[in-house]
């Protein structure tokens, strides 16, 4: 590397660190370094933010929760769909089964 290479990358991480904290500044809890009047709508939109925020917050594990009850109630009615083969002896006569089906009661 060369030292033009050296002061490019130089350059670049002291960019880099005087543009980013304004970036990284965006976060929600960082109502208290900005006033009222920075935000449209005045104070009304603050509150509302954090309300919608928590709203996700909230939501999200019920969220996931459902699709994973969802995903295994699907596949044990797609299991339940599927016709069971009877098992056979050795003389080609349907036996009974020995445990029962895991797919449960069927009529």
């Amino acid at each position: 590397m060369t030292s033009r290479d050296l002061i490019r990358i130089a350059a670049v991480v002291i960019l880099a660190a005087v543009l980013l904290p304004a970036v990284a500044a965006a976060c929600p809890l960082c109502k208290d370094a900005k006033s009222n009047t920075d935000y449209p709508g005045g104070s009304a939109s603050l509150p509302k933010g954090f309300y919608y925020s928590i709203l996700f917050m909230v939501s999200a594990p019920f969220l996931v929760m459902g699709g994973l009850v969802l995903r295994i109630y699907l596949a044990r009615r797609r299991l339940r769909a599927q016709p069971t083969p009877a098992p056979e002896t050795a003389d080609g006569a349907s036996a009974a089964p020995l445990l029962p089906d895991p797919r449960g009661a069927r009529s």
